[in-house]
């Protein structure tokens, strides 16, 4: 189980480097934050109250946030493990410090472990109220997988790659610290994960006590002792079941504080989820978030104008505009377009750098829109009352549509 769940890890990595490539190369406008699941949580509040989405992010944020979420209630945090791309490196950096002696294995057993990973919950919460009262990404500059990943320098301080280099050499004497002690995504998901009632589960009757299952655990998860893991660090990877010399794990089904064993010394027959249908919830979950998420986009922002109510029968065309990146730059483009006769709506989705323009074709048309982005409006600065004209766009692609 575990080559195939390394082979998720190298799928998912493989498919973020080569959208970071295709970015940078300039063959799409999307880069790999445009995919993130945190973008969706960080802007949820945001977009409940406002109908829009902050910064950069996007429906494919929010409905790939959702579908974890979802998956997340069923099996638990598998996307931990088997997808996020952040995991996979920290999995990485845990395996090179075991190898080089360098690991300090039972940290989080500890009780300074167990307090310092209770530090996500307050970030968390603190991570989401600046983000909703500044309406900004704050946690951007902090970001390993945005820093990582995305090959982007926007909002990227002169620390934040120290602070990763930081976060990659600490890793290697305390397995995953971003995801146990900083990753909001990782908070959200855990709190969640106690929702849901699979969970490793030792049958007593076949245990010979060897702890093994403690030992090996990435998360370093006291399996043995729990019986039951109800962690919220549990990342459904099964390294404690394969690990098992005697088998006796199993993926239970229930929320007892006890196991019910299966077989041999306490009697039943506990339900459990066999460990071959989990991979298969993972692409159902992550398949399931893409395709809502293509088949139904949710603008970054929605824009009516008074043409819109007038009656007229409109026609619709999407734009492909440089420069249009993030929320900000969606609302200086319907400044720049709102004198435009005949304008009646706009969305705008950042992720792939579109504007959806639905306008009147008697009073204008996409040849006019695009003329009028690229000309630009001129601005006064109320402060110093000096006047410039504002070109940030560029028309890349006209699409017509029925």
């Amino acid at each position: 189980m575990q080559n195939l769940r390394r082979a998720f890890q190298v799928f998912f990595l493989a498919a973020v480097g080569i959208l970071t490539f295709r970015n940078l190369s300039g063959f799409t406008k999307a880069h790999c934050e445009s995919y993130c699941p945190s973008g969706g949580l960080e802007s949820i509040v945001f977009y409940l109250k406002n109908g829009a989405f902050l910064c950069a992010t996007s429906g494919i944020n929010l409905i790939l946030f959702l579908a974890i979420l979802g998956g997340t209630i069923v099996m638990g945090r598998a996307f931990c493990s088997w997808v996020c791309p952040v995991g996979a490196l920290m999995e990485g950096l845990r395996a090179a410090g075991r190898r080089a002696s360098m690991l300090w294995e039972g940290f989080w057993w500890t009780t300074g472990g167990q307090w310092l990973g209770r530090l996500r919950y307050p970030i968390l919460a603190a991570i989401l109220y600046y983000t909703y009262q500044v309406t900004d990404l704050v946690f951007r500059p902090f970001c390993l997988y945005y820093i990582g990943f995305s090959g982007q320098d926007h909002e990227v301080a002169w620390w934040s790659k120290w602070l990763m280099l930081g976060l990659g050499l600490a890793s290697l004497f305390l397995p995953f610290v971003w995801c146990k002690v900083i990753c909001p995504l990782g908070a959200a998901l855990g709190v969640t994960r106690l929702l849901g009632p699979v969970s490793p589960v030792i049958d007593e009757g076949k245990c010979t006590s060897c702890r093994v299952c403690s030992r090996e655990c990435p998360q370093q998860i006291n399996v043995f002792e729990e019986k039951r893991v109800w962690s919220t660090d549990c990342t459904k990877c099964l390294v404690c079941l394969d690990a098992c010399p005697t088998q006796c794990i199993h993926l239970g089904i229930g929320y007892g504080p006890r196991p019910v064993a299966r077989g041999g010394g306490g009697g039943g027959s506990g339900m459990s989820l066999p460990r071959k249908a989990l991979p298969w919830m993972v692409m159902v979950m992550m398949g399931s978030g893409f395709l809502f998420a293509f088949r139904y986009p949710l603008p970054t922002m929605s824009k009516t104008f008074p043409a819109y109510s007038s009656g007229a029968t409109f026609a619709r065309v999407d734009l492909i505009v440089t420069g249009l990146r993030c929320r900000g730059t969606a609302n200086t483009l319907s400044w720049i377009l709102e004198d435009e006769p005949g304008l009646a709506a706009l969305d705008t989705y950042v992720a792939e750098a579109k504007v959806r323009v639905l306008y009147d074709p008697t009073l204008t048309g996409p040849q006019k829109l695009a003329d009028r982005i690229k000309a630009g409006r001129w601005w006064t600065n109320p402060k110093t009352q000096q006047v410039r004209l504002l070109q940030p766009f560029k028309v890349e692609e006209v699409r017509p549509l029925p």
